[in-house]
Protein backbone atom coordinates (compact mmCIF):
# COMPACT_ATOMS: atom_id res chain seq x y z
CA UNK A 1 0.00 0.00 0.00
CA UNK A 2 1.59 3.43 -1.17
CA UNK A 3 0.87 6.21 1.24
CA UNK A 4 2.14 9.00 -1.13
CA UNK A 5 -0.60 7.41 -3.41
CA UNK A 6 -3.29 7.87 -1.59
CA UNK A 7 -2.24 11.35 -0.09
CA UNK A 8 -2.38 12.32 -4.04
CA UNK A 9 -5.59 11.44 -4.42
CA UNK A 10 -6.85 13.05 -1.49
CA UNK A 11 -5.28 16.21 -2.38
CA UNK A 12 -6.99 15.32 -5.41
CA UNK A 13 -10.64 15.03 -4.12
CA UNK A 14 -9.42 18.52 -2.02
CA UNK A 15 -8.64 20.26 -5.09
CA UNK A 16 -11.99 18.97 -7.28
CA UNK A 17 -13.95 19.66 -4.31
CA UNK A 18 -13.28 23.06 -3.89
CA UNK A 19 -13.38 23.87 -7.55
CA UNK A 20 -16.83 22.48 -7.11
CA UNK A 21 -17.87 24.70 -4.10
CA UNK A 22 -16.14 27.28 -6.10
CA UNK A 23 -18.38 27.13 -9.17
CA UNK A 24 -21.52 26.47 -7.20
CA UNK A 25 -20.86 29.92 -4.90
CA UNK A 26 -20.21 32.10 -8.04
CA UNK A 27 -23.23 30.38 -9.98
CA UNK A 28 -21.76 29.08 -12.64
CA UNK A 29 -22.20 25.80 -11.84
CA UNK A 30 -26.45 25.36 -11.16
CA UNK A 31 -28.83 23.23 -9.61
CA UNK A 32 -29.66 21.88 -13.08
CA UNK A 33 -26.17 21.29 -13.89
CA UNK A 34 -25.74 19.02 -10.25
CA UNK A 35 -28.86 17.16 -11.46
CA UNK A 36 -27.75 16.32 -15.03
CA UNK A 37 -24.01 15.42 -13.80
CA UNK A 38 -25.63 13.11 -10.64
CA UNK A 39 -27.43 11.31 -13.26
CA UNK A 40 -24.62 11.05 -15.83
CA UNK A 41 -22.01 10.10 -12.72
CA UNK A 42 -24.52 7.66 -11.33
CA UNK A 43 -25.93 6.26 -14.63
CA UNK A 44 -22.71 6.17 -17.01
CA UNK A 45 -19.14 6.70 -15.12
CA UNK A 46 -20.10 4.81 -12.07
CA UNK A 47 -21.22 1.53 -14.29
CA UNK A 48 -18.46 1.92 -16.32
CA UNK A 49 -16.12 2.05 -13.20
CA UNK A 50 -17.76 -1.03 -11.70
CA UNK A 51 -18.17 -3.16 -14.56
CA UNK A 52 -14.01 -1.60 -15.42
CA UNK A 53 -12.85 -3.40 -11.96
CA UNK A 54 -13.94 -6.75 -12.74
CA UNK A 55 -12.60 -6.90 -16.02
CA UNK A 56 -9.94 -5.58 -15.06
CA UNK A 57 -9.23 -7.98 -12.74
CA UNK A 58 -7.54 -11.63 -13.45
CA UNK A 59 -9.86 -14.69 -13.55
CA UNK A 60 -8.58 -16.07 -10.26
CA UNK A 61 -8.81 -13.53 -8.42
CA UNK A 62 -11.56 -14.61 -6.47
CA UNK A 63 -13.90 -18.28 -5.95
CA UNK A 64 -17.62 -18.07 -5.72
CA UNK A 65 -16.91 -19.13 -2.35
CA UNK A 66 -15.11 -15.84 -1.70
CA UNK A 67 -17.71 -13.52 -3.49
CA UNK A 68 -20.02 -14.86 -0.61
CA UNK A 69 -17.98 -14.11 1.93
CA UNK A 70 -17.27 -11.03 0.81
CA UNK A 71 -20.87 -9.95 0.54
CA UNK A 72 -21.50 -11.57 3.86
CA UNK A 73 -18.48 -9.44 5.28
CA UNK A 74 -20.03 -6.26 3.41
CA UNK A 75 -23.97 -7.04 5.17
CA UNK A 76 -22.10 -7.22 8.43
CA UNK A 77 -20.06 -4.15 8.11
CA UNK A 78 -23.42 -2.14 7.13
CA UNK A 79 -25.25 -3.46 9.65
CA UNK A 80 -23.29 -2.79 12.48
CA UNK A 81 -23.08 0.69 11.11
CA UNK A 82 -26.63 1.27 11.25
CA UNK A 83 -26.88 0.02 14.94
CA UNK A 84 -24.10 2.36 16.06
CA UNK A 85 -26.09 5.16 14.48
CA UNK A 86 -29.26 4.34 15.87
CA UNK A 87 -27.75 3.46 19.31
CA UNK A 88 -25.54 6.51 19.38
CA UNK A 89 -28.88 8.81 18.53
CA UNK A 90 -31.47 7.10 21.02
CA UNK A 91 -28.43 6.78 24.17
CA UNK A 92 -27.59 10.47 23.56
CA UNK A 93 -31.65 10.98 23.20
CA UNK A 94 -31.02 13.81 20.25
CA UNK A 95 -33.85 16.03 19.20
CA UNK A 96 -36.57 14.37 17.62
CA UNK A 97 -36.49 16.94 14.42
CA UNK A 98 -32.52 15.74 13.82
CA UNK A 99 -32.86 12.40 14.80
CA UNK A 100 -33.70 10.59 11.85
CA UNK A 101 -31.44 12.56 9.35
CA UNK A 102 -28.52 12.72 12.20
CA UNK A 103 -28.96 8.57 12.21
CA UNK A 104 -28.28 8.07 8.53
CA UNK A 105 -25.67 10.37 8.51
CA UNK A 106 -23.88 8.22 10.81
CA UNK A 107 -25.25 5.22 9.11
CA UNK A 108 -24.93 5.63 5.34
CA UNK A 109 -21.42 6.66 4.09
CA UNK A 110 -20.43 7.42 0.61
CA UNK A 111 -19.35 4.21 -0.88
CA UNK A 112 -19.86 4.97 -4.83
CA UNK A 113 -18.27 9.28 -5.42
CA UNK A 114 -15.84 8.81 -1.77
CA UNK A 115 -14.84 4.61 -0.89
CA UNK A 116 -14.59 3.05 -4.21
CA UNK A 117 -11.91 5.48 -5.58
CA UNK A 118 -9.99 5.45 -2.18
CA UNK A 119 -10.22 1.51 -1.77
CA UNK A 120 -9.01 0.98 -5.44
CA UNK A 121 -5.87 3.58 -4.87
CA UNK A 122 -5.07 1.34 -2.04
CA UNK A 123 -5.94 -2.04 -3.00
CA UNK A 124 -6.31 -1.82 -6.78
CA UNK A 125 -8.94 -3.08 -9.04
CA UNK A 126 -9.39 -6.05 -6.17
CA UNK A 127 -10.76 -3.85 -3.70
CA UNK A 128 -12.84 -1.57 -5.82
CA UNK A 129 -14.82 -4.86 -6.67
CA UNK A 130 -14.96 -5.36 -3.02
CA UNK A 131 -16.79 -1.96 -2.66
CA UNK A 132 -19.17 -2.45 -5.45
CA UNK A 133 -19.79 -6.01 -4.46
CA UNK A 134 -21.37 -4.11 -0.89
CA UNK A 135 -23.70 -1.74 -3.00
CA UNK A 136 -26.10 -4.64 -2.99
CA UNK A 137 -26.66 -5.06 1.17
CA UNK A 138 -25.82 -0.98 0.98
CA UNK A 139 -29.30 -0.37 -1.35
CA UNK A 140 -30.89 -3.19 0.96
CA UNK A 141 -30.38 -1.57 3.67
CA UNK A 142 -31.17 1.96 2.76
CA UNK A 143 -34.08 1.94 0.92
CA UNK A 144 -36.07 -0.46 3.58
CA UNK A 145 -35.25 0.72 7.16
CA UNK A 146 -33.58 3.81 5.94
CA UNK A 147 -36.18 5.27 4.29
CA UNK A 148 -38.19 4.37 6.34
CA UNK A 149 -36.57 5.88 9.58
CA UNK A 150 -36.72 9.28 7.07
CA UNK A 151 -40.80 8.67 5.94
CA UNK A 152 -41.62 8.09 10.56
CA UNK A 153 -44.87 6.13 11.03
CA UNK A 154 -47.01 5.36 8.02
CA UNK A 155 -43.99 5.34 5.31
CA UNK A 156 -44.73 2.79 2.71
CA UNK A 157 -42.07 0.25 1.54
CA UNK A 158 -41.75 -0.04 -2.28
CA UNK A 159 -39.64 -2.77 -4.23
CA UNK A 160 -38.60 -0.69 -6.65
CA UNK A 161 -36.88 1.59 -4.50
CA UNK A 162 -33.92 -0.70 -3.78
CA UNK A 163 -33.15 -1.00 -7.23
CA UNK A 164 -30.56 1.35 -8.99
CA UNK A 165 -28.08 1.45 -11.60
CA UNK A 166 -25.18 0.62 -9.63
CA UNK A 167 -26.84 -2.35 -7.94
CA UNK A 168 -27.61 -3.32 -11.58
CA UNK A 169 -24.31 -2.85 -12.86
CA UNK A 170 -22.44 -4.76 -9.41
CA UNK A 171 -24.92 -7.59 -10.67
CA UNK A 172 -23.96 -7.77 -14.13
CA UNK A 173 -20.57 -7.54 -13.42
CA UNK A 174 -20.79 -10.70 -10.78
CA UNK A 175 -22.39 -12.33 -13.34
CA UNK A 176 -19.27 -11.49 -15.89
CA UNK A 177 -17.21 -12.51 -13.30
CA UNK A 178 -18.75 -16.06 -12.56
CA UNK A 179 -19.21 -16.78 -16.32
CA UNK A 180 -16.00 -15.47 -17.24
CA UNK A 181 -17.03 -13.70 -20.09
CA UNK A 182 -14.20 -12.49 -22.86
CA UNK A 183 -14.68 -8.57 -23.53
CA UNK A 184 -12.96 -7.58 -26.05
CA UNK A 185 -10.27 -5.16 -26.34
CA UNK A 186 -11.26 -1.90 -27.72
CA UNK A 187 -14.58 -2.33 -25.01
CA UNK A 188 -12.19 -2.91 -22.08
CA UNK A 189 -10.13 0.33 -23.44
CA UNK A 190 -13.74 2.55 -23.67
CA UNK A 191 -14.70 1.71 -20.51
CA UNK A 192 -11.08 2.25 -18.59
CA UNK A 193 -11.22 5.29 -20.30
CA UNK A 194 -14.97 6.77 -19.03
CA UNK A 195 -14.48 4.88 -15.78
CA UNK A 196 -11.19 7.31 -15.63
CA UNK A 197 -12.98 10.49 -15.39
CA UNK A 198 -15.63 8.85 -12.47
CA UNK A 199 -13.44 10.60 -9.73
CA UNK A 200 -12.92 14.02 -11.28
CA UNK A 201 -16.59 14.53 -12.06
CA UNK A 202 -17.40 12.79 -8.81
CA UNK A 203 -15.93 14.88 -6.69
CA UNK A 204 -17.29 18.08 -8.43
CA UNK A 205 -20.58 16.96 -7.78
CA UNK A 206 -19.74 16.52 -4.37
CA UNK A 207 -18.18 20.49 -4.22
CA UNK A 208 -20.92 21.69 -6.46
CA UNK A 209 -23.76 20.04 -4.29
CA UNK A 210 -22.04 21.35 -1.14
CA UNK A 211 -21.44 24.82 -2.20
CA UNK A 212 -24.86 26.32 -0.74
CA UNK A 213 -24.00 25.15 2.70
CA UNK A 214 -22.98 28.02 5.47
CA UNK A 215 -20.08 26.36 6.84
CA UNK A 216 -19.86 28.32 9.50
CA UNK A 217 -23.16 27.48 10.80
CA UNK A 218 -22.72 23.87 9.97
CA UNK A 219 -19.69 23.52 12.85
CA UNK A 220 -21.65 25.67 14.90
CA UNK A 221 -24.47 22.97 15.82
CA UNK A 222 -23.22 20.83 18.36
CA UNK A 223 -24.61 17.83 16.81
CA UNK A 224 -21.91 18.22 14.25
CA UNK A 225 -19.37 17.00 16.88
CA UNK A 226 -21.44 14.40 17.74
CA UNK A 227 -21.80 13.19 13.81
CA UNK A 228 -18.09 13.53 13.33
CA UNK A 229 -16.96 11.55 16.87
CA UNK A 230 -18.96 8.77 16.01
CA UNK A 231 -18.22 8.74 11.85
CA UNK A 232 -14.94 9.01 12.12
CA UNK A 233 -13.66 7.68 15.87
CA UNK A 234 -16.35 5.35 16.68
CA UNK A 235 -17.38 3.36 13.36
CA UNK A 236 -13.82 2.77 12.42
CA UNK A 237 -12.94 1.84 15.26
CA UNK A 238 -15.64 -1.04 16.13
CA UNK A 239 -15.15 -1.89 12.49
CA UNK A 240 -11.42 -2.37 12.65
CA UNK A 241 -11.44 -4.57 15.80
CA UNK A 242 -14.83 -6.52 14.66
CA UNK A 243 -12.92 -7.65 11.45
CA UNK A 244 -9.76 -8.63 13.60
CA UNK A 245 -12.48 -11.18 15.47
CA UNK A 246 -14.11 -12.50 11.52
CA UNK A 247 -12.20 -11.61 8.67
CA UNK A 248 -8.48 -13.31 7.98
CA UNK A 249 -8.44 -11.23 4.95
CA UNK A 250 -6.61 -8.60 5.04
CA UNK A 251 -7.50 -6.57 2.16
CA UNK A 252 -11.43 -7.25 2.70
CA UNK A 253 -10.96 -6.45 6.16
CA UNK A 254 -8.92 -3.08 5.05
CA UNK A 255 -11.25 -2.38 2.41
CA UNK A 256 -14.21 -2.48 5.47
CA UNK A 257 -12.67 -0.03 7.68
CA UNK A 258 -11.94 2.59 5.10
CA UNK A 259 -15.99 1.60 4.29
CA UNK A 260 -16.12 2.65 8.24
CA UNK A 261 -13.99 5.61 8.32
CA UNK A 262 -15.92 7.28 5.06
CA UNK A 263 -18.15 10.60 4.80
CA UNK A 264 -22.13 10.78 5.13
CA UNK A 265 -23.34 9.94 1.27
CA UNK A 266 -25.22 12.73 -0.15
CA UNK A 267 -27.97 10.34 -0.82
CA UNK A 268 -29.49 11.19 2.78
CA UNK A 269 -30.12 14.33 1.69
CA UNK A 270 -31.79 13.49 -1.93
CA UNK A 271 -34.01 10.82 0.43
CA UNK A 272 -34.94 13.77 2.89
CA UNK A 273 -36.33 16.30 0.23
CA UNK A 274 -38.08 13.54 -1.13
CA UNK A 275 -39.75 12.28 2.12
CA UNK A 276 -40.68 16.52 3.03
CA UNK A 277 -37.96 16.88 5.14
CA UNK A 278 -35.74 20.06 5.25
CA UNK A 279 -31.88 18.77 3.52
CA UNK A 280 -30.60 21.94 5.12
CA UNK A 281 -29.43 20.04 8.19
CA UNK A 282 -28.28 16.83 6.53
CA UNK A 283 -26.35 18.83 3.84
CA UNK A 284 -24.58 20.13 6.82
CA UNK A 285 -23.63 16.91 7.90
CA UNK A 286 -22.71 16.38 4.71
CA UNK A 287 -20.38 19.36 4.00
CA UNK A 288 -19.07 18.75 7.08
CA UNK A 289 -18.43 15.23 7.42
CA UNK A 290 -16.75 15.04 3.42
CA UNK A 291 -14.43 18.20 4.10
CA UNK A 292 -13.10 16.42 7.18
CA UNK A 293 -12.61 13.09 5.69
CA UNK A 294 -9.92 14.27 3.66
CA UNK A 295 -7.81 14.60 6.68
CA UNK A 296 -9.06 11.42 8.90
CA UNK A 297 -9.07 8.67 6.15
CA UNK A 298 -5.48 9.00 5.18
CA UNK A 299 -5.57 8.90 9.46
CA UNK A 300 -7.50 5.86 9.69
CA UNK A 301 -5.58 4.02 7.37
CA UNK A 302 -2.21 4.96 8.78
CA UNK A 303 -2.99 3.86 11.97
CA UNK A 304 -4.96 1.36 11.42
CA UNK A 305 -4.04 0.07 8.46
Amino acid sequence: MQMSALLTKMALFVIVILIGMFGARKKILTKEFNRGLSWLVVNIFIVAAVINSVISMDASSFTMGELGFILLISCVTYVVLYLLGALTVRILRVDKEKAPQLELLMSVINNLFVTLPVVETIYGSKGAFIIALGCIPFNLLLFTYGLARLRGKGGKFRFKDILSTPLLATVAAVLLFAFRVPVPTPIRSILGSIAAATVPLSMLLVGSSLGSVDLRKALGDKSMLLLTAERFLLAPVVVFLLMKLICPDELLAGAMVVTAASPSAILVTALSLQTGRSGEYSSEGITVTTLLSMITIPLTVFLLL
